[in-house]
């Protein structure tokens, strides 16, 4: 028989009920056999529609569990670093939705705890790092077909996965809206992003960054608003990237020399859900069958960003990161 990354879920709101239907039905090599709830609503649902072998109305008992090689942790942020630190301290594999903490120092604490177990699996959820549109847009530009990146600018109505759309609020508009947006930049600018001023109109932020180079990233947060079309412009010296979040199979490259160019991804499946892509690669990390991509001080550096955001506009003055 070959083996299964025996997995359980901590947290069935509305976040861990929508990812529970990858992780049961589609993720290759995992076997979903527990959860702990908190209430009476996710304990039915554990038990009667996910058919769970365990199901507990605590998180120890799941975190304990000698069965468990894997916890995927979809509840409350306030809660979702302690969990991972206990999962982590316990021996397991560790799953947490995005963003990682609610602040820099429990971000920072989790990070630690995986370091301190290099032979444990600790990741978190990145829907862009695994979007096949977006590592076909890196590609173009490590190859050098834009030039030097100066300049990037997008909103936060771009990104829509499952975290998005079913995650409990924060209070934090930055937190809440726009941790994929930041996370892509984070990876354009490869973490070097060096200050962040915001200005504030209404229930607009229009949030700045810049590098050690001097490239900036121009950012609009604008929870409340649904645009059904949204895009990213990426600025390079030699050219101009631009993608719209209703194409997702190519984007358009224009080059200083006139020419216009589609690039398609070359990802033609039907089911190239990112969700689904990272828990397929977090699966298979834990088996050997390959190579880590990601590691959380990527989480940790977007919680830093995001909160570094909020202070700029709370002070209204700019912060050195």
């Amino acid at each position: 028989m070959v083996y299964q990354v025996k997995a359980g879920i901590l947290g069935l709101g509305k976040l861990g009920r929508a990812y529970s239907h990858l992780l049961k039905n589609h993720t290759k090599d995992l076997l979903l056999i527990g959860a702990a709830g908190q209430n009476q609503k996710e304990l039915l649902y554990a038990k009667n529609d996910l058919s769970l072998q365990y199901v507990y109305s605590d998180e120890k008992g799941l975190i304990e569990n000698h069965d468990m090689d894997a916890i995927c942790i979809f509840g409350d942020a306030k809660q979702r670093p302690h969990l991972a630190i206990r999962a982590i301290e316990a021996g397991k594999h560790v799953f947490i939705t995005d963003p990682i903490a609610l602040n820099a120092d429990d971000a920072q604490e989790v990070f630690s705890a995986a370091s301190s177990k290099p032979s444990q699996i600790v990741m978190v959820a990145s829907l862009v790092r695994f979007n096949k549109l977006m590592q076909t847009v890196m590609s173009v530009i490590e190859k050098g077909d834009i030039g030097i990146v100066n300049h990037v600018r997008l909103d936060s109505s771009f990104f829509n996965g499952i975290n998005r759309r079913h995650s409990q609020a924060s209070g934090s508009a930055f937190l809440d809206s726009a941790m994929d947006e930041i996370d892509f930049c984070q990876w354009l600018f490869k973490g070097d992003l060096t200050s962040v001023e915001v200005s504030s109109i209404n229930n607009t932020s229009i949030c700045t960054s810049q590098t050690s180079n001097g490239a900036t990233m121009h950012l609009i947060v604008q929870p409340d608003l649904k645009k059904e079309q949204s895009y990213i412009n990426i600025y390079g010296n030699s050219g101009e990237i631009i993608l719209s979040n209703t194409n997702h199979r190519s984007f358009k490259l224009y080059k200083n020399s006139g020419e216009k160019v589609d690039v398609y991804c070359d990802h033609m499946d039907d089911f190239i859900f990112s969700e689904y892509l990272q828990l397929h690669h977090f699966t298979q990390s834990i088996l050997g069958h390959q190579k880590r991509q990601l590691s959380p001080k990527n989480a940790v550096d977007n919680v830093k960003l995001a909160v570094a955001f909020e202070k700029a506009k709370v002070l209204g003055q700019k912060i050195e990161l």
